[in-house]
């Protein structure tokens, strides 16, 4: 017999306290996890942008005994998400943080530091994880901290 329980449901009043929600999002790995799983993490928090798409060779550079596909299983028994959504959020996330700290970088060059090739392909993912484009982030995170 399969019981639901009742979503939490929570309205947030201003658009810091949004922003936060989205961004404090942080997949942290349970207690008690495959140490492989938790090195794996730590290195993608630690270097979201230096990271490569290849489990194969975060691997062979993280020295962990094992091949990229039982990384990936290991890494999504352990994370409950694929390895490719955990640093895709991770990159975003740290790219989100870039935009409210810097007014002046241009978004080429925030896209190149957190590893896309294409700054197209940065804007579109952008916008799928927080609705917004990473400029109109930007400028909404700007007026909104000038008027607080």
């Amino acid at each position: 017999m399969m019981t639901y329980e009742r979503p939490n449901v929570r309205i947030l009043c201003t658009l810091h306290a949004f922003w936060d929600q989205c961004l404090s999002k942080q997949l942290a790995a349970p207690v008690g996890t495959d140490w492989r799983a938790r090195k794996i993490t730590d290195f993608i928090d630690t270097h979201p942008g230096k990271v490569g798409w290849n489990l194969d060779d975060l691997c062979k550079q993280l020295g962990l005994a094992m091949s990229g596909r039982q990384a990936r299983r290991v890494f999504r028994r352990v994370m409950r998400i694929g390895f490719k959504e955990y640093l895709k959020k991770s990159r975003l996330g740290f790219a989100a943080d870039q935009l409210k700290a810097t007014t002046t970088m241009p978004i080429k060059a925030l896209a190149a530091d957190v590893g896309y090739e294409r700054a197209a392909d940065f804007g579109r993912s952008f916008k799928r994880v927080f609705l917004v484009s990473p400029t109109e982030f930007r400028t909404v995170w700007r007026q909104n901290k000038d008027a607080a």
